[in-house]
């Protein structure tokens, strides 16, 4: 691998052409890293001629002859595999120097056109072509506005305006929002504006900057190496990128398995790769929103638990999740590397939101999937009882059943045995904090195989919780105590399911609309004269409380009006049978004489028999 420490000006010369691969991220620095770069130029522009040049950092190219947008024969043509916000923000920031210096009337020895050619992703092409001619104030062009090369521009270009004061500041400057002026009214007028503003009180207009002087600091005592990748003799370009971008990258961990993979593949196949089958699956994947979660992150996770990496890397880290997908594919490469990213990875992207509850269909080159209506009440059931370490079962049967794989009929069948082993865990108060590592045990056990029998058979294995184990000690097990009611109120609906047929009321247990319900209350006041008439008192019926023949599923109306009050208020509230929630998981306590130890023990047993006829043991 050739290595040259180079100046910016050697650097950006016009012999050199760029080229940045389309499925590396669009440029993203934000004004810390501005704000920096103006530190580095005042840095050796204040310091004594001697002082050694400021390094910057690392740039790595490829020098493959061929690259997406080759020059001509006397051009030196490189590919941007790692350092592309850094090379994008220098050309940025030597426009802007050059733009101020004219609007000025500052004579300066550069010319903006005499810099290397750059060839961005498609979404930064314009926007740096913007730049790169002053057109930013053009209302033609007001719809890039927004794009974070125009913000680095505009933050540069009122930095200059500024000063020397606001050049030497080591945090992000305050600047106004960017606006295009009325046609005739200077940028400036709105500048000065913001300064006379409460908003931009604090900045002021400092001394007139040497336009020139920061320019040859920035090209003549500014450095950066650049490492030329040599695919004949260095290492695969893959090694090298995480090698730069272990310890320090600001990069998302699916940026950084893109990049991974993408550096692999031959130019021409990544740009038809890319387009046809990754971005789309990435914007389907990036859609999704999650409360205070990375979907990337999450993603990477679930997917690379579903390949049955377990058994090769041991414990799967959420953190690592780049390491071990990058670790997965080391080896990979040829024809068999570019299917497994066409029909696996991609695939695995648009089937994760449905995996995890928040999509009902999977787009694949625009052809879309609906996932059957009883396929997807399994895969929320399975969410309700989980709250997410089932998800990599769930992607690893639903990317088979994309693939042809397995049948609508053999997936439904696949959901309802994890759901099964799922449900018997909850029942018997199994602490379900351990059951991430056991669906790690069996995505490693069940690896390539798509058949019934092999994932009955990994789940005995990895703690299969039988109808006896469930039964024994039922009457007393407080099921409140260790399942969310959303989970409890998963089971119920399997149980009234059973009872009513499929044609039953589908409900959940969510805000403002069903809740879960202590029949015997926690405040158990109202209910001492009846406690007193049968025959027992709340030490006896305390122990039974919080087990699943106390609970019931009832609608926010009906907890929130008689929640604490007697039997008979709540089995007439609102005076027609069943309008606790019409389900035939009532019929016995809204009927019952009395509510004791006895009647809750009785229904406790009839409501887990009812369920593991539901759930049947294999």
């Amino acid at each position: 691998m050739q290595s040259r420490n180079q100046t910016i000006k050697e650097l950006l010369s016009s012999t050199n052409v760029y080229s940045i691969p389309p499925y590396q991220r669009q440029y993203q620095w934000k004004s810390e890293l501005w704000q920096s770069l103006i530190n580095d130029v005042l840095k050796v522009q204040t310091s004594n001629e001697d002082s050694p040049p400021h390094w910057l950092g690392i740039l790595l190219l490829s020098s493959e002859d061929e690259v997406m947008f080759p020059g001509n024969d006397s051009t030196n043509n490189y590919s941007v595999i790692d350092g592309q916000q850094r090379l994008v923000t220098l050309i940025i920031w030597l426009s802007a120097l050059y733009y101020h210096a004219k609007d000025n009337n500052e004579q300066i020895s550069f010319d903006i056109k005499d810099i290397c050619k750059l060839f961005t992703q498609e979404v930064d092409k314009k926007p740096l072509e913007v730049v790169l001619e002053n057109k930013w104030l053009d209302p033609r062009y007001s719809i890039y506005s927004e794009t974070q090369i125009l913000r680095a521009y505009n933050y540069f270009r009122f930095v200059l305006w500024l000063g020397e004061d606001a050049l030497l500041e080591e945090q992000p400057v305050k600047i106004p929002r960017f606006m295009i002026p009325e046609p005739g009214e200077p940028i400036e007028d709105s500048w000065i504006k913001f300064l006379n503003s409460s908003s931009g009180s604090d900045l002021i207009k400092g001394k007139t900057v040497i336009t020139n002087d920061l320019i040859k600091a920035t090209r003549n005592r500014l450095k950066i190496i650049t490492l030329i990748h040599e695919p004949k003799i260095d290492e695969p370009q893959a090694i090298v990128f995480d090698t730069l971008n272990g310890n320090r990258t600001p990069l998302e961990p699916l940026d950084h398995v893109r990049n991974s993979i993408f550096v692999r593949l031959g130019k021409e196949e990544a740009a038809k790769i890319y387009d046809k089958y990754w971005i789309p699956s990435e914007n389907t994947l990036r859609s999704i929103k999650l409360s205070r979660q990375n979907p990337g992150i999450n993603f990477l996770y679930d997917y690379v638990i579903s390949k049955g990496e377990k058994k090769r890397q041991g414990t799967i880290n959420k953190s690592k999740g780049a390491n071990h997908f990058n670790w997965m594919t080391r080896y990979m490469k040829g024809t068999d590397f570019t299917e497994f990213i066409k029909n696996d990875v991609s695939v695995a992207m648009v089937c994760w939101p449905v995996a995890i509850g928040q999509k009902k269909e999977i787009i694949i080159n625009g052809v879309e999937s609906e996932i059957d209506e009883d396929v997807f009440e399994s895969i929320l059931t399975i969410k309700e009882l989980t709250s997410g370490p089932a998800n990599p079962l769930i992607l690893n049967y639903l990317i088979a059943f994309i693939n042809g794989k397995i049948t609508k009929k053999d997936l439904l069948e696949f959901l309802l045995i994890i759901e099964n082993y799922i449900v018997r865990q909850v029942l018997s108060n199994t602490p379900l904090s351990p059951l991430r590592s056991k669906i790690m045990e069996l995505c490693a056990s069940i690896e390539g195989k798509y058949d019934h029998q092999s994932l009955r058979n990994a789940m005995k294995k990895t703690g299969w919780i039988s109808d006896s184990t469930i039964l024994n000690g039922l009457d007393e097990r407080k099921i409140y105590e260790e399942a969310s009611p959303v989970a409890i109120g998963a089971i119920f609906r399997g149980i009234e399911e059973e009872m009513s047929g499929s044609g039953s009321n589908k409900f959940r247990v969510a805000k403002k609309l069903y809740t879960i319900e202590h029949i015997f209350p926690k405040k158990h006041q109202k209910w001492e004269k009846d406690m007193a008439k049968w025959k027992t008192n709340y030490n006896r019926v305390s122990k039974y409380i919080d087990t699943i023949g106390n609970l019931t599923v009832v609608t926010q109306k009906h907890n929130s009006t008689v929640g604490n009050k007697t039997l008979g208020e709540k089995q007439t509230f609102p005076n027609i049978f069943g309008n606790a929630a019409p389900l035939r998981i009532h019929e016995d306590w809204l009927e019952a004489k009395q509510w004791t130890e006895v009647e809750i023990k009785k229904r406790s047993q009839k409501l887990i028999k009812i369920a593991l006829r539901h759930w049947k043991e294999f």
